[in-house]
């Protein structure tokens, strides 16, 4: 068990460059076309596994692809490059891109997440710990990605097949995302995470990715969070609308919703989930931190005791299906910084790859190793 502890596992990083969606795309799966072809193979076995049958994920998957075509055809175009270039159907590649949508289909919903900003005027930084499968934990790369015209170079990580999902981009936009739960969630919708690659390729601040997310028909609830150097918001986003908050000092994200207007239909991932334990977490963690001055600060703030579960998750051999911390991220908008480690944020000294983004440039990346 211990060589699939997230932190010992070996990570790939890759730079993605192209002159048009299309050759950015197959760039991409130039240098991990395998490793996609995996991550489609380790879906349809979670989907089997959660009680979703093959033609209806794959019905899924083929109306998130198309929901894409007809919301963003150039990501569209990028994507279809990444599933010739992998030797996969554009399907297929949607079993990965719509994961959030399809598992709406699932009784048992996701593994949950923890988000922090702290916002004060001219200075925001963030952090997350992502948590997912530990069957999945091979399963996604560190990349920089150079600019298409009139767009955003951007850096961070992503689940391979995904051209995009936490990251920080050349204009200083930078996204986090946490999943919901709401009655009316259903597959069929843009994909959250074609909206998150949207947002990292063209918003050039908050606002323009508040437009992003309004402008994008999902069907299945999260919240995005996104940040520039001035102000970060969290959306709320259900399958009819996104509600926005913003609040200057800390500001903690976990799974339920926060807002008043989203209450009709709102639910827990699952009946025991901890959210509200983590978040309870949080509020003491972030109240004795005071105001943090870099991101060291705000990776202390998600280091909670492993033993308790909470915040910074350990995979658990006698429960294979719960969920562990696969990458700990943070973000400093303002010096163009962000900086990843795999597994929980108690390993982030083992190893962490701190990707510059300046405006204008591609991205510089450089890995801290003990």
């Amino acid at each position: 068990m211990k060589k699939n502890q997230p932190h010992l596992v070996r990570t790939e990083s890759i730079y993605v460059e192209g002159n048009d969606p299309r050759q950015r795309g197959m760039a991409r799966a130039s240098q991990i076309a395998p490793h996609i072809r995996s991550t489609v193979r380790a879906y349809s076995e979670l989907y089997s596994s959660l009680g979703i049958s093959e033609p209806d994920a794959t019905a899924a998957a083929r109306t998130s692809m198309d929901a894409i075509r007809d919301w963003d055809p150039d990501q569209h175009l990028e994507l279809l490059g990444v599933a010739t270039g992998s030797g996969i159907t554009a399907t297929d590649l949607g079993h990965i891109v719509g994961r959030t949508e399809i598992l709406t289909l699932a009784k048992q919903q996701p593994q949950e997440c923890s988000t922090v900003t702290f916002q004060q005027p001219g200075r925001t930084m963030s952090a997350q710990t992502w948590d997912w499968k530990p069957q999945l934990v091979r399963n996604w790369h560190f990349h920089r990605v150079a600019a298409l015209p009139g767009g955003h170079a951007y850096a961070g990580f992503a689940e391979h097949g995904m051209t995009g999902k936490v990251g920080l981009n050349s204009a200083g936009v930078g996204v986090h995302l946490n999943i919901l739960k709401n009655t009316d969630d259903a597959p069929g919708g843009v994909p959250i995470h074609a909206v998150l690659a949207r947002i990292l390729g063209t918003a050039g601040s908050v606002d323009e990715a508040i437009n992003i997310a309004e402008d994008a028909p999902t069907s299945a609830s999260s919240i995005i969070t996104v940040l520039d150097r001035n102000r970060a918001v969290n959306m709320e986003i259900n399958p009819h609308q996104v509600a926005l908050n913003s609040r200057d000092g800390w500001a903690l994200r976990t799974n339920h919703f926060a807002c008043p207007s989203q209450a009709d239909g709102a639910q827990l991932l699952t009946p025991d989930s901890n959210t509200h334990d983590r978040m309870d977490y949080l509020e003491s963690a972030t109240t004795s931190a005071g105001e943090p001055t870099d991101l060291d600060n705000m990776l202390q703030v998600l280091c909670s005791p492993l033993e308790d579960g909470l915040v910074s998750v350990l995979p658990d051999p006698a429960a294979p299906n719960k969920g562990a911390t696969l990458v700990t991220v943070r973000i400093d908008p303002a010096n163009a910084r962000i900086e990843m480690s795999p597994g929980a944020p108690q390993y982030a000294s083992d190893m962490t790859v701190r990707f510059t983004v300046p405006q204008g440039q591609s991205p510089r990346v450089q890995t801290l190793q003990n």
